[in-house]
């Protein structure tokens, strides 16, 4: 079947609840593509707050949501997960992507290496390229992203190696 549009993401849940940590969860519908999340991703959301953010994102079709049933990706899950480095989502979102060519939104390094382990030409992105693409579409403004960027590192436990957007490309990280 023909892919129509632009490749969609599939996201892992680091990346979609740094999104709804902030209350901005709706910015993943103006990305450009579809943002899907998938069964093991949802199952990971378990503080009810969130649950109900992200379930209202996908009633709202900002997200869209899948399961891992074609039999290819099955397998891939099922291979990923027994080598035990890997939580389920990120065996989900590999599986899906690998399989379907699609972009994988991994913050995990472990997960991204063995993504590019299996196809040297996966797509991948993290939060702060999600980020720089709202920026550059101008859904978000410098100063916006940086406040992200002090409230995750504040509130949210979640640091990144980029300080500011100011002066970023996304190349350089």
């Amino acid at each position: 079947m023909e892919q129509q549009g632009p490749t969609p993401i599939v996201l892992d849940t680091s990346i979609l609840l740094n999104f709804v940590k902030i209350g901005r969860v709706e910015l993943l519908g103006q990305l450009g593509t579809s943002v899907v999340l998938l069964d093991q991703i949802l199952d990971e959301v378990r503080r009810p707050d969130q649950r109900k953010a992200v379930k209202d994102a996908v009633a709202g079709g900002t997200l869209g949501l899948q399961s891992v049933r074609n039999p290819v990706e099955v397998a891939l899950f099922t291979e990923l997960r027994a080598g035990g480095r890997l939580g389920a989502g990120e065996c989900a979102v590999l599986s899906v992507a690998l399989t379907r060519n699609w972009i994988s939104g991994l913050q995990d390094r472990r997960a991204r290496t063995e993504g590019q382990r299996r196809c040297e030409d996966l797509a991948l992105c993290r939060t702060e390229d999600l980020v720089l693409t709202l920026i550059k579409a101008g859904y978000l403004t410098i100063e916006e992203a940086d406040g992200f960027l002090a409230e995750w590192a504040t509130k949210h436990r979640f640091r990144s190696r980029v300080t500011s957007f100011r002066y970023l490309n996304k190349s350089d990280f």
